[in-house]
């Protein structure tokens, strides 16, 4: 999907201390919100578009919601 290589290449571009790791996982959660519409950690988890099982998934979320990490890098993201 174009637009979400945009966002990705722009946060990567302007937001240097965004983990990269981070950042992929973000860039993932967007496209399983604009496939399924809903935003909830389990509907997230279920259409990230990856060969994980579901389970993995809705882990691979539940860890990037919860990342203390991320909660202080959002400012710079909030920034741009």
């Amino acid at each position: 999907m174009c637009e979400l290589d945009i966002l990705h290449d722009s946060l990567y571009q302007f937001c240097p201390e965004l983990h990269l790791k981070r950042l992929n996982s973000l860039t993932l959660a967007c496209h399983a919100l604009l496939d399924c519409k809903t935003l909830t950690l389990t509907e997230l988890g279920r259409n990230l578009p990856t060969k994980a099982r579901t389970k993995h998934n809705i882990k691979r979320i539940d860890r990037l919601l919860g990342n203390r990490h991320l909660h202080k890098e959002r400012l710079a993201v909030y920034r741009w």
